[in-house]
């Protein structure tokens, strides 16, 4: 109990003596590196700024690099998108003409008016821009291909590529394609889109000049790049063929023409960083292959480094005078907090007592719950299991009339037997026939078929009598036997039953229990034939055994259950029968019997051909 009592003291006065030794600690280590702290910050502060500086021209760099990379990309892909639109217009108007004439036109009419319909599509200035060539390169239409020559097949572009042949090539294997070349007269690159009309014997497509859209693309980068604010001491500049295109004000000034021109003549494709080649300066270099561009972004690293100290010395005072300040806070507060420890230790050791005497309340409370929740836990599980017991006892003596008349048929046959036992002994006594041999003959077909009724009785007797323990048994057996006892009334309904086992493992279980289960689903099986009268009815029980585990499966060939009520089919007094033909207790049962009692499971399914119930355990 004094342990208890200094537990409210220790949570004060622990965290606020660790409050002051981190305190102390951590002023000491603060005032013994500040000193070293920023000797080395002055030491490194140019360093660090130059890095920064040349990290921030690296990024600008690429990042212009990049955006002149995506913008010229865009140019080739909105010429792709318009050389797509114009060919497909174009093969729009070509169904169209086939559609029309295919039946009626030869080849060569319904091929020439195709020609003349690519011929009137037109650009917005009237020029014709689809042109079409045979399978031997002889121009059919003109349009955006300004040749001289009407047989194209010998015609070399610029960079010596027979682009009419690759286009027939190409165009008759893939269908469609697309090609780059440049014009042997102007130079000028320009982007061609082929498609193939094997139907008859040509080619088609457009092409679209690039240039244009390349000088719109540079003048629209370069006023971008003009616009680009810069730090003071540093440049931008651009080089277009070793020639300077532009160079920012800043370069302007503190650059003379030769370091401009020492610039120029150092210009490399390889991007790269140049630190010695003008005094004072440093700048980064990289090339862009699609437009020809050279673009450079330099700093002066004198007038950063000054810069730089200046900033140190600023910073210098800030941070003392910052930590002069922390030293005053930090001892403001823990005096605040020893006086704020002082006054509340009192409060909170009150509290602590206060919750300490409920705690041992309701542990006294506790104990007292669990000596008795143990006992009441047992006789409600007793309660449970007993109450089970007799609810499946009440479901066994339910079926008891359905029992009555499958012994009423089970019977009919043995009696009409010894009915035709006793005629015979009559007739031979009539005819003075009947002598010791034959009395001792029908005597003895008596017995056989009372042996058989009796044997029937003891079957449905012990049916009816409470298991005690399980027993150790082959579950085909059980199968079998419960077969047998549905057998006549089977018969009488015009229902086969078949039944197929796998394996010859002993399980031990409830015998007369998982024989209520079976006999359950076999007369539902056969109510279920009945009521949807299905031709040539049937039952096939399947049992596979295995050392730990069988499975049972009674299907019938019903048509199956409806899907709205396949998830209550095992609710207690759910019943698909009118109330005085079921209880609604024979599935719920047997589900309780196989997963509670038994330790397995009972599941149903629609087969292909109807209903499944499956036994597990």
């Amino acid at each position: 109990m004094k342990e208890n009592r200094l537990i409210p003291y220790l949570i004060v006065f622990i965290p606020l003596a660790l409050v002051l030794l981190a305190s102390f600690f951590i002023g000491s280590f603060y005032l013994e590196k500040v000193a070293k702290h920023f000797n080395f910050t002055k030491e490194q502060a140019i360093k660090e700024h130059l890095d920064a500086k040349r990290a921030k021209s690296l990024m600008w760099t690429k990042q212009l690099d990049l955006l002149f990379d995506y913008r010229y990309k865009s140019i080739e892909e909105e010429i792709n998108q318009e050389l797509l639109a114009r060919v497909n217009l174009a093969s729009r108007n070509i169904k169209q003409i086939h559609e029309k004439y295919k039946n009626k036109k030869s080849f060569a009419e319904i091929q020439s008016r195709i020609i003349d319909t690519l011929g009137n599509i037109t650009d917005s200035e009237g020029r014709e821009y689809i042109f079409a060539t045979d399978y031997n390169g002889n121009s059919l239409l003109l349009g955006s291909q300004k040749r001289d020559k009407k047989s194209l097949a010998d015609y070399m572009d610029a960079d010596a590529r027979s682009i009419i042949l690759e286009e027939l090539h190409l165009a008759r294997k893939k269908g469609e394609v697309i090609l780059r070349s440049r014009d042997a007269q102007t130079l000028e690159s320009e982007l061609i889109l082929v498609r193939n009309l094997e139907a008859y014997k040509l080619i088609y497509g457009t092409s679209i000049r690039s240039v244009d859209k390349q000088h719109e693309l540079k003048s629209s980068l370069l006023e971008m790049v003009q616009s680009i604010p810069v730090d003071k001491g540093d440049f931008i500049a651009i080089f277009d063929a070793n020639k300077a295109m532009y160079v920012s004000s800043v370069g302007e000034k503190r650059l003379s023409k030769n370091e401009i021109a020492t610039i120029k003549e150092n210009l490399q494709q390889v991007p790269q960083w140049h630190e010695r080649v003008i005094e004072g300066y440093q700048y980064y270099t990289t090339y862009s292959k699609d437009l020809d561009w050279y673009l450079v972004y330099g700093f002066d690293t004198f007038a950063m480094s000054s810069q730089e100290l200046q900033k140190q010395k600023k910073l210098e005072k800030v941070l003392d005078e910052e930590f002069d300040l922390i030293i005053k806070i930090s001892a403001l507060i823990v005096i605040f907090v020893m006086t704020l420890s002082l006054l509340l230790s009192r409060k909170i050791n009150k509290i602590f007592n206060h919750y300490q005497n409920e705690v041992e309340k309701r542990r006294a409370e506790l104990q007292e719950l669990n000596r008795s929740l143990e006992e009441r836990v047992a006789n409600e599980i007793h309660a449970h299991r007993q109450k089970d017991k007799m609810l499946i006892q009440q479901s066994k003596m339910a079926e008891m009339g359905d029992m009555l008349s499958m012994i009423a048929h089970q019977w009919r046959q043995p009696l009409n037997q010894i009915s035709y036992v006793f005629m015979n002994i009559d007739s031979a006594y009539e005819y003075k026939e009947l002598s010791k041999e034959y009395l001792e003959l029908k005597i003895k077909e008596g017995n056989e078929q009372l042996e058989f009724m009796s044997a029937t009785i003891d079957d449905f007797r012990n049916y009816f009598r409470p298991d005690k323990e399980k027993e150790a048994i082959y579950v085909s057996d059980v199968v079998k036997k419960s077969i047998a006892l549905m057998q006549n009334s089977l018969d009488m309904s015009g229902i086969e039953i078949e039944q197929i086992s796998e394996g010859n493992e002993v399980s031990t279980l409830y015998k007369n229990e998982f024989m209520q289960v079976l006999l359950n689903l076999i007369k539902n099986a056969k109510d279920a034939l009945l009521d949807n009268k299905t031709r040539n009815p049937k039952i096939v029980i399947k049992s596979k055994m295995t050392k730990d585990s069988f499975e049972v499966l009674v299907c019938d060939n019903g048509g199956g259950i409806d899907k709205a009520i396949l998830e209550k089919i095992f609710d207690p007094y759910f019943s698909t029968k009118d109330q005085k033909q079921g209880t609604g207790l024979g599935l719920y049962m047997s589900k309780m019997i196989i997963d509670e009692h038994l330790g397995g499971k009972l599941s149903v399914y629609n087969s292909q051909y109807g209903a499944c119930f499956k036994i597990e355990i």
